[in-house]
């Protein structure tokens, strides 16, 4: 294996992708977001008259069951084409080598995976600039908006920073452990679209990538213990946690490796099927 030709590799299909018409949607989406995340907390805000913390919108954002729907749908979208596989496969696969090639792969996944999130994180912080405060301490709209406004307890910006969340933990630690979780996510549904590509069966793995999300939202959204089977309740912080008891229903410790496992074994597979991939005929490959 030679790292200089991986990275070479990814280095040039991440520039491509991030230059691609697509991203667009990422722009759709961070509106979307600012409307259905951002908006509720800063008007939350407005009402008690107290500033928000400026991370708090985008530890939000990671902890939404809605959201979280959404993101990996946009992400699988993004990436609908990887890998590149096309007619001039055979050429560069021959030049860099399969398992180059391969680790290339991976590696402008998780460049792709970090600048999605970077982006979606830009997009819910910048907005705070100047009517926020940093720190690692939770806002009073956060902690005590319920108390001062009863009435609004089914508020939307009220479900969107639980209890479970910030009885447990401090910003800072909300903050990388949701990104960190978030970034296992994605690299699960990216790597099942890498396994099945290099086996030929791309449009099966859009299938499971699509069942791994609906029902991993599905189960989170009914509160099943079978939802920690799935990477999506593992991804979420404040379900390992309880309102007020400090010990946690599922460690975050678990999930951590438990999402790292599922990775690690993907890569193996897709790693075994490159040594079979046949690249003489790519044209099985193409979704």
């Amino acid at each position: 294996m030679n790292l200089k030709k991986a990275f070479s590799c990814a280095r040039i299909e991440f520039v491509k992708w991030i230059l691609d018409s697509r991203m667009v949607i990422l722009a759709v989406l961070l509106i979307f977001i600012y409307g259905f995340a951002v908006t509720p907390l800063t008007d939350n805000a407005g009402m008690m008259g107290e500033p928000l913390n400026m991370l708090e919108p985008a530890i939000a954002i990671f902890n939404s069951g809605a959201i979280l729907l959404i993101v990996p749908i946009v992400f699988l979208t993004l990436i609908a084409d990887f890998p590149k596989i096309d007619t001039n496969t055979a050429f560069y696969i021959s030049r860099t080598g399969r398992k180059n090639w391969l680790l290339g792969q991976i590696i402008k996944l998780i460049l792709c995976d970090a600048a999605y999130l970077v982006a979606i994180f830009i997009g819910a912080v910048v907005p705070m600039i100047g009517r926020s405060f940093c720190g690692n301490k939770w806002s009073n709209v956060a902690v005590n908006f319920v108390a001062e406004f009863p009435e609004e307890s089914g508020n939307f910006g009220v479900q969107l920073l639980p209890k479970s969340l910030y009885n447990q933990m401090g910003v800072y630690e909300a903050a990388l452990e949701s990104c960190l979780l978030v970034f296992l996510y994605l690299i699960i549904i990216g790597m099942i679209l890498l396994a099945f590509s290099v086996a030929k069966k791309k449009a099966l793995g859009f299938v499971i990538c699509g069942i791994v999300i609906s029902l991993g939202t599905t189960l989170c959204a009914i509160k099943s213990r079978l939802m920690w089977i799935m990477p999506m309740a593992n991804s979420i912080i404040w379900i390992h946690y309880t309102q007020y008891y400090s010990s946690p229903i599922v460690s975050v410790w678990y999930s951590l490796c438990y999402l790292s496992a599922i990775i690690a074994l993907l890569i193996i597979i897709s790693f075994g099927n490159i040594r079979r991939f046949d690249y003489d005929n790519v044209m099985e490959v193409i979704f």
